[in-house]
């Protein structure tokens, strides 16, 4: 796959390494019912994606989201049940509905890992491969990981919320490029967004590979994979 070998891989978490399950919307319309009239994940679910993309837009791409606002990551998703609450027209409190949702996020029975991500990690560390993460995601993710049992396969987890910059910026790719003392052209990273995954390695010179799992890019110029298992056979 490539001229120079490859020293090491970087790794998205969310649709990558792990899902939420329930889904999102699910975990949204169970906590939702219990504050009023009972709403469904079909309901919830295009809401939840649409107060997303809103609350994306709200920042440029590249800073860190969770740091936008004061009060940091728990305003944020304060102002994410609100806009889902007014949207929904739900008579819940929000504050009240912010605690438990939070707490629930928190928990690691709702994280998943799939079937072929401890195989492929398996398999690459046995083979020595060096293993990071790259993720957008708030302060929680190192200890979602570690209930995963997923900590021990990677040398450093490096987390949007606590660098204080996101991908696709090229700086969250660097930083991690640091601490492995790599260069970008011995780097893999693999990930889901063709945007912040894609776009945002192949922007610090790092080796972009999209992990498409349900084939939505086939008929795109991606470097693809649809498992991790597929990962050490490409590095052969």
């Amino acid at each position: 796959m490539s001229e120079r070998p490859i020293a090491a891989l970087t790794l998205d978490a969310g649709n990558t390494l792990l899902h939420c399950d329930p889904s999102p919307a699910a975990i949204y319309a169970e906590h939702l019912s219990r504050y009023g009239p009972a709403v469904t994940a079909a309901e919830v679910g295009p809401v939840f994606r649409k107060t997303w993309a809103e609350m994306q837009r709200l920042n440029p791409a590249g800073t860190d989201r969770y740091g936008s606002m004061p009060g940091s990551e728990r305003a944020w998703w304060g102002a994410f049940v609100q806009r889902v609450l007014a949207t929904l027209e739900h008579p819940a409190p929000w504050r009240p509905l912010l605690d438990d949702l939070y707490d629930a996020f928190s928990s690691p029975s709702i994280w998943k890992t799939y079937p072929d991500t401890c195989p492929a990690l398996e398999e690459l560390r046995d083979g020595g491969m060096r293993l990071a993460v790259i993720s957008n995601w708030d302060r929680r993710l190192p200890t979602i990981l570690d209930d995963l049992g997923l900590t021990p396969f990677f040398e450093t987890i490096t987390v949007s919320s606590i660098e204080g910059v996101e991908k696709p910026s090229p700086e969250i790719f660097t930083r991690t490029l640091n601490r492995l003392e790599l260069s970008p052209e011995r780097v893999i990273h693999v990930g889901d967004s063709p945007h912040d995954d894609y776009e945002g390695a192949a922007a610090a010179g790092v080796r972009p590979l999209l992990i498409d799992r349900r084939g939505l890019f086939s008929g795109d110029s991606f470097r693809r994979i649809e498992a991790l298992t597929e990962l050490p056979g490409l590095l052969v």
